[in-house]
């Protein structure tokens, strides 16, 4: 028996016909998949769409508009960013690439990673993000685990690869970003040299993976998330509702914004903000991010009239402290979307920069944001600053559910669970944890804690998995972290429960700013103005002083399951 699958073709219908029993659920190797599960709904009816259309209309809208900038002085033109895009990809299809290959992509921030983001995409090669924080071990477990088939690299990663690659089973190609390709790679430049500029008009199932974005790494070793064409699509809308809804009468995203990537651009900044600005004319600047160096950032946001940007919490307040030291009465910025922040670093941001900011929550599995908290909500009411807001767009429904998947009111405490087309995946090769991580009804369970108020303000408490349960009851270790970091001595920290399972004690692991002098007195300083404001079981019993504290992302995750380890290892120390 057949089915009716609907493209849209000249305003018309083109219909197709493909088995009735083709679900939306993908397979191992990312490809559509018979069968169903049970948070996926069989679908009757597929959806042909051409492999990453919504730039290719951007390049026709905005030929000549600049669309990329890095600081070296190199820029390209939306018509220019599209022809190197198409040359890429028909150049990597002439190494032997394939239609749903998997294609990995090790880099620091460069031009060459948002080339390399639309070719994939538009020749139905799937993307394979290999963060730069990462081991080399973690990348070729990753490589061999998805079957990737080619490794494009950044030069710095070269030596790295290089002591690596005979156990990188399935790569087939190597290549190198940069001027000093090794002679077992092949040149970015000489890749592209070989291909040609013609549109690939590629027509897919929606429901086949787009790219696999690893989890971040703090529970754990990282998983491969599949992101599919249709999930992929729902994030860019979703964050195109989220962006041009900033603020109250604010204007849309346009010509008028410049759009800065400062982080790792696979992860968080590029997933959410890069395709919204592309698509809209604005023009984005990819700066380096192999070092942070906040004043140079702080010169680039003054000079470059940049109007908006990620930025994780932990890297703001140097951000801040650089803005500060400048005269920032004529700064552009109007949309920063900030992540793991605390009450007291918004109220800092509204302070140095204004009205600008929104703080907002999400995941690799979920899609981001999927709450944000604006300036505005809190103008409204200050008591939501405890909060991640409410609901990033409206095609987003998240709610509070108990152990069995059962929905509870408002007020209590309970799993969050999202639903969208965003969350709309599988992990890759893993088929038990990806039915785990669903209730009936395409709930994903990100597996997280909080409770949703009378007003559909969301509060996170913090991973389920992180709770330190003491004699006097369950702590949340976000809580107290957020605590610990209202001392002005104090750049970061990480909370985790030490001891017995039923009999935890509290410690805080605590990274001092620069200047700050490790004491005794500075340490009961830390947990006196810690304690305001908590239950006395959530106090921190002690405070110890790091070097460094292990974390993901440039410091934006703390990981809390290598921190306990390390803390467990000193106090096993004897002296």
């Amino acid at each position: 028996m057949l089915a009716l699958a609907f493209d849209d073709v000249n305003m018309g219908v083109a219909l197709r016909s493909v088995p009735t029993n083709e679900s939306c659920r993908l397979n191992k190797d990312g490809r559509a998949a018979a069968g169903h599960a049970s948070h996926v709904v069989n679908r009757e009816v597929t959806m042909i769409v051409e492999a990453g259309a919504p730039f290719t209309q951007a390049a026709i809208n905005f030929p000549d508009r600049v669309a990329l900038r890095d600081g070296r002085g190199r820029s390209l033109t939306y018509d220019q960013l599209r022809k190197r895009a198409n040359r890429i990809g028909s150049g990597l299809a002439k190494l032997g690439i394939a239609d749903g290959d998997r294609v990995a992509v090790l880099s620091y921030n460069c031009l060459e990673v948002v080339e390399l983001w639309l070719a994939l995409e538009r020749f139905n090669m799937v993307r394979v993000v290999l963060h730069s924080h990462f081991d080399m071990k973690t990348h070729v477990d990753t490589l061999n685990a998805v079957g990737a088939k080619a490794l494009i690299f950044d030069c710095n990663f070269a030596d790295a690869v290089e002591v690596q690659r005979g156990s990188m089973v399935s790569i087939k190609s190597f290549v190198c970003i940069g001027a000093e390709a090794p002679k077992w790679a092949t040149p970015y430049e000489s890749v592209l040299g070989k291909g040609d500029t013609t549109d690939p008009h590629l027509d897919i199932d929606d429901s086949a993976a787009c790219f696999l974005q690893l989890t971040s790494g703090t529970t754990g070793a990282p998983k491969p998330w599949v992101h599919s064409h249709r999930s992929w699509r729902a994030v860019i809308a979703n964050n195109l509702e989220h962006l041009d809804t900033f603020s109250p009468n604010g204007m849309a995203v346009g010509f008028q914004d410049v759009s800065l990537h400062f982080h790792a651009l696979q992860w968080a900044t590029g997933f959410q903000t890069l395709m919204p600005y592309l698509l809209r004319g604005s023009s984005t600047i990819v700066a380096d991010d192999r070092t942070f160096d906040a004043n140079a950032l702080a010169d680039t946001i003054l000079k470059e009239g940049v109007t908006g940007m990620l930025v994780p919490g932990p890297m703001l307040p140097p951000i801040l402290d650089a803005l500060e030291a400048r005269d920032v009465t004529g700064h552009k910025l109007k949309r920063v979307v900030i992540f793991f922040a605390t009450p007291d670093l918004l109220e800092r941001t509204s302070k140095v920069l204004g009205k600008v900011w929104c703080h907002g929550f999400g995941s690799t599995e979920q899609g981001a944001p999927t709450t944000r908290l604006t300036w505005s909500d809190v103008e409204a009411s200050p008591k939501r600053i405890e909060s991640v807001g409410r609901a990033a767009s409206p095609f987003f429904e998240m709610a509070v559910m108990n152990e069995k998947g059962e929905r509870l009111p408002a007020g209590s405490i309970g799993e969050i669970v999202v639903r969208s087309a965003m969350s709309a995946g599988s992990y890759w090769g893993l088929p038990d944890k990806t039915d785990q991580s669903y209730f009936a009804g395409g709930w994903f369970r990100p597996n997280d804690i909080g409770y949703i108020d009378g007003e559909g303000f969301l509060f996170y408490l913090d991973r389920a998995k992180d709770r330190i349960t003491t004699e006097k009851g369950v702590v949340y270790p976000h809580i107290v972290e957020t605590a610990v970091l209202r001392h002005a001595a104090v750049a970061n920290c990480g909370v985790v429960g030490i001891g017995g399972s039923a009999r935890q004690s509290v410690v805080a692991a605590v990274l001092l700013r620069q200047g700050s002098t490790r004491s005794s007195k500075l340490a009961s300083d830390i947990i006196a103005i810690a304690s305001t404001g908590l239950s006395d079981h959530e106090r921190p019993h002690r405070v110890v002083f790091v070097d460094e504290l292990p974390t993901v992302l440039g410091g934006a995750k703390v990981q809390r399951e290598v921190l306990k380890q390390r803390i467990d290892e000193l106090a096993a120390v004897p002296g």
